[in-house]
Protein backbone atom coordinates (compact mmCIF):
# COMPACT_ATOMS: atom_id res chain seq x y z
CA UNK A 1 0.00 0.00 0.00
CA UNK A 2 2.41 2.74 0.98
CA UNK A 3 4.80 1.43 -1.98
CA UNK A 4 1.77 2.28 -4.20
CA UNK A 5 1.06 5.36 -2.64
CA UNK A 6 4.83 6.91 -3.46
CA UNK A 7 4.64 5.11 -6.81
CA UNK A 8 1.66 7.30 -7.67
CA UNK A 9 3.18 10.06 -6.04
CA UNK A 10 6.11 10.27 -8.31
CA UNK A 11 4.01 9.62 -10.76
CA UNK A 12 1.80 12.53 -10.92
CA UNK A 13 5.37 14.86 -10.24
CA UNK A 14 5.89 13.61 -13.77
CA UNK A 15 2.51 14.50 -15.29
CA UNK A 16 2.64 17.86 -17.56
CA UNK A 17 0.61 19.39 -15.00
CA UNK A 18 2.69 18.43 -12.17
CA UNK A 19 6.02 19.39 -13.89
CA UNK A 20 4.57 23.00 -15.15
CA UNK A 21 3.42 24.25 -11.91
CA UNK A 22 7.02 22.89 -10.33
CA UNK A 23 8.81 24.91 -13.02
CA UNK A 24 6.29 27.89 -12.36
CA UNK A 25 7.36 27.63 -8.52
CA UNK A 26 11.09 27.33 -9.29
CA UNK A 27 10.18 30.72 -11.25
CA UNK A 28 8.73 33.02 -8.93
CA UNK A 29 11.16 31.96 -6.24
CA UNK A 30 13.80 32.79 -8.85
CA UNK A 31 12.59 35.99 -9.61
CA UNK A 32 11.99 37.19 -5.96
CA UNK A 33 15.37 36.76 -5.49
CA UNK A 34 16.59 38.00 -8.00
CA UNK A 35 14.28 41.28 -7.60
CA UNK A 36 15.57 41.46 -3.48
CA UNK A 37 19.32 40.57 -4.73
CA UNK A 38 19.12 43.72 -7.50
CA UNK A 39 17.54 46.21 -5.19
CA UNK A 40 20.54 45.71 -2.47
CA UNK A 41 22.84 46.39 -5.36
CA UNK A 42 20.72 49.34 -6.36
CA UNK A 43 21.48 50.75 -2.83
CA UNK A 44 24.93 49.43 -2.67
CA UNK A 45 25.74 51.39 -5.41
CA UNK A 46 24.30 54.57 -4.18
CA UNK A 47 25.86 53.83 -1.28
CA UNK A 48 29.25 54.20 -3.06
CA UNK A 49 28.41 57.27 -4.74
CA UNK A 50 27.41 59.18 -1.54
CA UNK A 51 30.64 57.68 0.22
CA UNK A 52 32.74 59.13 -2.62
CA UNK A 53 30.87 62.39 -1.38
CA UNK A 54 31.83 62.70 2.08
CA UNK A 55 35.30 64.05 2.07
CA UNK A 56 34.44 66.94 0.32
CA UNK A 57 31.42 67.68 2.61
CA UNK A 58 32.92 66.73 5.75
CA UNK A 59 36.54 65.87 5.78
CA UNK A 60 38.77 62.84 5.07
CA UNK A 61 38.38 60.65 7.59
CA UNK A 62 40.04 57.13 8.08
CA UNK A 63 37.30 55.25 7.10
CA UNK A 64 33.58 56.22 5.96
CA UNK A 65 30.59 53.63 6.03
CA UNK A 66 27.17 54.16 4.44
CA UNK A 67 23.53 52.86 4.70
CA UNK A 68 20.84 53.53 2.31
CA UNK A 69 17.48 52.31 2.95
CA UNK A 70 14.51 52.65 0.91
CA UNK A 71 12.90 51.14 -2.50
CA UNK A 72 15.44 50.43 -5.12
CA UNK A 73 13.09 51.66 -8.06
CA UNK A 74 13.41 54.98 -6.21
CA UNK A 75 17.20 54.41 -4.97
CA UNK A 76 17.79 54.32 -9.34
CA UNK A 77 16.29 57.91 -9.33
CA UNK A 78 18.21 59.38 -6.69
CA UNK A 79 15.26 59.31 -3.88
CA UNK A 80 16.16 57.73 -0.87
CA UNK A 81 14.14 57.28 2.40
CA UNK A 82 16.98 57.34 4.61
CA UNK A 83 20.96 57.70 4.56
CA UNK A 84 22.92 56.63 7.84
CA UNK A 85 26.46 57.76 7.70
CA UNK A 86 29.26 56.93 9.83
CA UNK A 87 32.77 58.15 10.11
CA UNK A 88 36.11 57.10 12.08
CA UNK A 89 38.85 59.50 12.63
CA UNK A 90 37.10 62.11 10.85
CA UNK A 91 39.44 65.36 10.80
CA UNK A 92 38.48 68.33 11.76
CA UNK A 93 40.59 71.91 10.26
CA UNK A 94 41.84 72.71 13.15
CA UNK A 95 44.05 68.99 13.54
CA UNK A 96 41.48 67.38 16.14
CA UNK A 97 40.04 63.93 15.42
CA UNK A 98 36.83 62.69 15.52
CA UNK A 99 36.78 59.07 16.65
CA UNK A 100 33.03 58.72 15.96
CA UNK A 101 30.91 60.81 13.78
CA UNK A 102 27.59 59.16 13.17
CA UNK A 103 24.72 60.86 11.01
CA UNK A 104 21.24 59.99 10.11
CA UNK A 105 19.22 61.82 7.11
CA UNK A 106 15.71 61.30 5.71
CA UNK A 107 14.39 61.74 2.72
CA UNK A 108 17.70 62.59 0.68
CA UNK A 109 17.32 63.05 -3.15
CA UNK A 110 20.80 63.04 -5.10
CA UNK A 111 21.77 63.40 -8.44
CA UNK A 112 23.73 60.56 -9.14
CA UNK A 113 24.76 61.20 -12.41
CA UNK A 114 26.61 65.01 -11.55
CA UNK A 115 26.90 63.29 -8.02
CA UNK A 116 25.08 66.12 -6.37
CA UNK A 117 23.11 66.55 -3.21
CA UNK A 118 19.67 68.02 -4.40
CA UNK A 119 18.20 68.25 -1.26
CA UNK A 120 17.69 66.81 2.57
CA UNK A 121 14.68 66.96 4.41
CA UNK A 122 16.27 66.70 7.72
CA UNK A 123 19.55 65.63 9.40
CA UNK A 124 21.33 64.82 13.08
CA UNK A 125 24.87 64.03 13.70
CA UNK A 126 26.50 62.74 16.33
CA UNK A 127 30.59 63.38 17.22
CA UNK A 128 32.14 61.39 19.60
CA UNK A 129 35.67 62.36 20.95
CA UNK A 130 37.91 60.24 23.32
CA UNK A 131 40.30 61.26 25.97
CA UNK A 132 43.11 60.33 23.64
CA UNK A 133 42.59 62.59 21.22
CA UNK A 134 41.98 65.46 23.39
CA UNK A 135 45.17 64.79 25.22
CA UNK A 136 47.32 64.85 21.59
CA UNK A 137 45.89 67.64 20.34
CA UNK A 138 46.87 69.70 23.87
CA UNK A 139 50.24 68.24 24.23
CA UNK A 140 53.02 70.44 24.94
CA UNK A 141 50.59 73.42 24.85
CA UNK A 142 51.38 76.30 27.43
CA UNK A 143 51.47 79.97 27.56
CA UNK A 144 54.28 82.04 26.49
CA UNK A 145 57.15 82.20 29.80
CA UNK A 146 55.68 79.06 31.15
CA UNK A 147 56.33 75.29 31.38
CA UNK A 148 53.63 72.61 31.41
CA UNK A 149 54.08 68.84 31.61
CA UNK A 150 52.14 65.67 31.76
CA UNK A 151 48.89 67.42 30.78
CA UNK A 152 46.16 65.24 30.45
CA UNK A 153 42.37 65.47 29.74
CA UNK A 154 40.00 63.06 32.01
CA UNK A 155 36.46 62.99 31.01
CA UNK A 156 33.96 61.39 33.48
CA UNK A 157 30.43 61.69 33.88
CA UNK A 158 28.72 64.76 33.83
CA UNK A 159 32.28 66.60 33.77
CA UNK A 160 35.63 67.46 32.57
CA UNK A 161 39.05 67.56 34.14
CA UNK A 162 42.65 69.27 33.04
CA UNK A 163 45.22 68.15 35.39
CA UNK A 164 49.06 68.30 34.57
CA UNK A 165 52.19 69.90 36.29
CA UNK A 166 53.62 73.96 36.14
CA UNK A 167 57.16 74.02 36.20
CA UNK A 168 57.98 76.67 39.15
CA UNK A 169 61.68 76.69 39.77
CA UNK A 170 62.68 73.48 38.30
CA UNK A 171 60.22 71.77 40.23
CA UNK A 172 57.14 70.44 38.91
CA UNK A 173 53.50 71.59 40.83
CA UNK A 174 50.65 69.82 40.33
CA UNK A 175 47.32 71.03 39.45
CA UNK A 176 43.88 69.70 38.31
CA UNK A 177 40.63 71.65 37.19
CA UNK A 178 37.59 70.07 36.68
CA UNK A 179 33.59 71.17 36.06
CA UNK A 180 30.61 70.33 33.92
CA UNK A 181 30.58 71.57 30.41
CA UNK A 182 27.95 73.56 28.50
CA UNK A 183 26.85 74.72 25.15
CA UNK A 184 27.84 78.08 24.67
CA UNK A 185 26.22 79.34 21.38
CA UNK A 186 25.43 77.53 18.07
CA UNK A 187 29.02 75.79 17.43
CA UNK A 188 31.13 76.10 21.16
CA UNK A 189 31.68 74.76 24.62
CA UNK A 190 33.09 75.99 27.88
CA UNK A 191 33.64 74.97 30.71
CA UNK A 192 31.38 76.47 32.80
CA UNK A 193 32.89 78.98 34.75
CA UNK A 194 31.08 79.08 37.58
CA UNK A 195 31.07 75.69 38.17
CA UNK A 196 34.78 75.13 38.07
CA UNK A 197 36.82 73.67 41.08
CA UNK A 198 40.70 74.21 40.81
CA UNK A 199 43.33 72.22 42.90
CA UNK A 200 47.29 73.90 42.28
CA UNK A 201 46.77 76.97 40.64
CA UNK A 202 44.50 79.85 41.10
CA UNK A 203 41.88 79.68 38.85
CA UNK A 204 42.59 83.76 37.52
CA UNK A 205 46.58 82.12 36.81
CA UNK A 206 47.66 82.11 32.83
CA UNK A 207 48.17 78.67 32.63
CA UNK A 208 44.48 77.21 33.46
CA UNK A 209 43.00 80.68 31.40
CA UNK A 210 45.14 78.95 28.39
CA UNK A 211 44.92 75.22 28.98
CA UNK A 212 40.79 76.13 29.48
CA UNK A 213 40.43 78.12 26.29
CA UNK A 214 42.77 75.44 24.39
CA UNK A 215 40.25 72.68 25.32
CA UNK A 216 37.25 74.91 24.14
CA UNK A 217 39.09 75.89 21.49
CA UNK A 218 39.37 72.64 20.02
CA UNK A 219 36.02 71.51 20.28
CA UNK A 220 35.09 74.82 18.14
CA UNK A 221 32.90 73.70 15.32
CA UNK A 222 32.34 76.69 13.60
CA UNK A 223 35.55 76.06 11.10
CA UNK A 224 33.46 72.38 9.53
CA UNK A 225 33.32 72.93 6.21
CA UNK A 226 29.66 71.82 7.10
CA UNK A 227 27.59 74.32 9.15
CA UNK A 228 26.33 72.66 12.42
CA UNK A 229 24.48 74.06 15.70
CA UNK A 230 25.49 71.64 19.01
CA UNK A 231 21.88 71.11 20.68
CA UNK A 232 23.84 68.72 23.71
CA UNK A 233 26.95 67.38 24.95
CA UNK A 234 27.57 65.25 27.58
CA UNK A 235 30.34 63.16 29.11
CA UNK A 236 31.12 59.61 29.95
CA UNK A 237 33.74 57.34 30.85
CA UNK A 238 36.55 58.49 28.15
CA UNK A 239 34.20 60.52 25.86
CA UNK A 240 33.33 63.54 25.17
CA UNK A 241 29.62 63.07 23.06
CA UNK A 242 28.26 66.09 21.08
CA UNK A 243 24.67 65.87 19.51
CA UNK A 244 22.91 68.69 16.56
CA UNK A 245 21.46 69.22 13.62
CA UNK A 246 23.71 70.87 10.25
CA UNK A 247 22.30 73.62 8.60
CA UNK A 248 20.90 71.62 5.62
CA UNK A 249 20.81 74.67 3.33
CA UNK A 250 24.01 76.20 3.63
CA UNK A 251 25.52 72.55 3.20
CA UNK A 252 23.41 72.20 -0.54
CA UNK A 253 24.22 75.86 -1.35
CA UNK A 254 28.14 75.04 -0.68
CA UNK A 255 28.15 71.72 -2.86
CA UNK A 256 26.37 73.25 -5.34
CA UNK A 257 28.79 76.31 -5.78
CA UNK A 258 31.89 74.20 -5.46
CA UNK A 259 30.49 71.11 -8.14
CA UNK A 260 31.78 68.08 -7.95
CA UNK A 261 34.02 66.73 -11.22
Amino acid sequence: MGNNHYSSYFEERKSPRARYCFKTVIIIIFILTSVVGCGRAVNRAAERRIRDLLPDLLGSARLYRVHVQGDETDTVHGRLDAVTVEGDDVQLSNGLLVDRLHIDMSHVVVDMDKRTLRSIQSAHFTAVFGEATLDEFLAGEAPEGETLRNVRISLRQGSVAISGERVVLGVGVPFRAYGPLRVLGPHKLEIDPNRLVVVGIPVTGAPLRYLKRKFESAIDLSNLSVPVSIETVRTENGKLILSGTPDIQIMLRMHAAEGTP
